[in-house]
């Protein structure tokens, strides 16, 4: 198995540096910061530590329905989409977990994790890392599991609605399923073809969070949307109350109050990741084109893994990308923050580089 389908290192550590004041580049949460009226309620609800949580989920399932327009009997909310990725599997018991390359590595863990092996699809580099839809039809089978992210990360490419539709059908027809990630879907822009409304054949399970929109890390909240037998089968891998009061306060009044928040910030985001982008390049570095809140970006000759350790001592953190198959140490990714932030970084770059000129 490679490298990135078998490990799980992730961005966000910033506990490994306690008393330190980091700007966080390596985990990608929407600048925005988490919703006041989110917060309120979710402050509201710490009423209630001395009830059960709804078993059933009610209130935050009818919640979403209304929002996304999906059933609310398919809507299953886990302690965050790693959680639910578990869960899926667990439910389905797939001969194989397909995936592209590069892509998250919680996929290849939890294939790992099960004992089921994993195959990776690589991305066209010389191309932007566009998908390779024809290498995943040649390898895929009855019984498979394809696991794609949406945009994708680290690379931030978007599948078209074409291509998401092949799929689907190709699923449809050998009797396998997909399960589509979406946690980051809904601060991209141009706003990214989903997945929910293939759900209802039963081959299609779409995966969101609030992790990343709603800037929520802490309180893991993750759901998912299916048909409503594979929603049964997966609840029935969990425990009884995977969602806290709190969260799940939280989450309803995301789910009732989405927009402006959501647009106004993927609409920021877009401006932001040009300015950081084009920053990156006058550096002499070169990003990937996304359409996601983040950048994946080649170093060149610099190594990715040395560039991190000199901007920890900057106290800026950065994901050194040479765990993920396909990736090499040229590569690291960053977060879109504030513009503020997005200077720091980029002056903290620019500090790096003429220190390698006098070398």
């Amino acid at each position: 198995m490679s490298r990135a389908l078998a490990g799980s290192v992730h961005g966000g550590n910033i506990y490994d540096f306690p008393g330190r004041e980091l700007l966080d580049f390596s985990s990608n949460i929407n600048p925005a910061g988490p919703p006041d009226f989110a917060m309120d309620a979710a402050a509201s609800a710490l009423r209630q530590v001395n009830r059960y949580p709804d078993s059933r989920q009610s209130a935050v399932r009818e919640a979403f329905s209304q929002w996304l327009g999906a059933p609310s009997e398919g809507l299953v909310f886990g302690n965050g989409a790693s959680e639910l990725i578990r869960a899926v599997i667990a439910a389905l018991k797939p001969g194989r977990i397909i995936t592209t390359l590069p892509t998250f590595s919680e996929y290849g863990s939890c294939a790992a994790s099960f004992g089921i092996p994993a195959r990776g699809v690589p991305s066209d580099a010389a191309r932007d890392f566009a998908f390779d839809v024809g290498g995943i039809r040649k390898i895929f089978s009855r019984g498979d599991l394809l696991v794609i992210c949406q945009p994708n990360n680290p690379t931030g490419v978007a599948w078209r609605e074409d291509e998401l539709r092949e799929l689907a059908a190709l699923c449809s027809a050998t009797g396998g399923h997909m399960l589509a990630d979406e946690c980051f879907i809904k601060l991209a822009h141009p706003p990214p073809p989903s997945c929910l409304d293939m759900t209802a054949g039963g081959h299609v399970i779409v995966l969101r969070a609030l992790t990343k929109d709603f800037a929520a890390p802490g309180l893991r909240v993750g759901f998912i949307a299916a048909a409503e037998e594979i929603a049964h089968a997966v609840r029935g891998q969990m425990q009884p109350w995977p969602l806290n009061c709190v969260a799940e306060a939280f989450a309803i009044a995301c789910a009732k109050n989405p927009e402006p928040y959501l647009r106004d910030s993927a609409t920021e985001i877009a401006v932001l990741r040009e300015a950081l982008s084009s920053g990156l390049e006058a550096l002499g570095f070169s990003p990937n084109p996304s359409s996601a809140n983040f950048l994946l970006v080649r170093s060149g000759a610099r190594s990715a893994g040395e560039l991190c350790a000199l901007m920890l001592e900057r106290s800026v953190l950065i994901r050194n990308c040479a765990n993920f198959a396909q990736l090499d140490d040229s590569w690291f990714r960053v977060a879109v923050r504030s513009a503020r932030n997005n200077a720091a970084l980029l002056s903290g770059l620019a500090d790096i580089e003429n220190m390698w000129l006098k070398c």
